[in-house]
């Protein structure tokens, strides 16, 4: 500590703040998606609206923490909130864009090959995106339970109408 006190009596500046502006986009973005989808589900089944406002209220919750975080840390100048326009060819080459890509690619797929595989799919290209391909086979399963629990919940529980694929063909005996 006063190793640094000394450098900035002698002129020396500060260590940089860390950005957080780059931070803010997914949880943005979740937050106008969960708030569309909402407002869409007006005229849904009752079962659909309840997901819909268990799941979106827990992710407003969650972004809303975030939101709170890092903006004390803004007034605390603990942090710093800047966009390098320069730089931003090289922020689209990076895990946060690759898992944005992959979400758009979700929802075009999600017709084609039915819930279940699509999430599946999903699941595991965004961990293997997230963890740097580390540990594939293990994630491959993580991915395959989590969407199982998915198809039980919100297919087989709740009769969500969610597109059916050749998983869910299997699963009900239809192929």
């Amino acid at each position: 500590m006063s190793d640094l006190k000394t450098n900035i009596d002698a002129g020396q500046q500060e260590p940089p703040k860390k950005n957080v502006a780059g931070e803010f986009i997914i949880p943005a973005i979740s937050v106008l998606f969960t708030l569309y989808y909402i407002s869409t589900i007006v005229d849904s089944p009752w079962t659909a609206q309840v997901n819909a406002f268990l799941v979106g209220s827990v992710l407003l919750f969650v972004a809303a923490i975030f939101f709170v975080q890092k903006g004390l840390a803004l007034r605390r100048h603990n942090a710093q909130f800047h966009i390098d326009f320069s730089a931003i060819p090289m922020v689209v080459k990076t895990p946060q864009t690759a898992f944005i890509v992959v979400s758009l690619l979700y929802l075009v797929f999600v017709d084609f090959l039915g819930f279940t595989l699509t999430t599946i799919i999903f699941f595991w290209v965004s961990m293997m995106i997230l963890d740097r391909g580390k540990r594939p086979f293990m994630k491959a399963f993580i991915a395959t339970i989590m969407a199982l629990i998915g198809y039980a919940v919100f297919i087989a529980m709740f009769e969500t109408r969610l597109p059916k694929g050749i998983i869910e063909q299997l699963i009900v005996g239809g192929v």
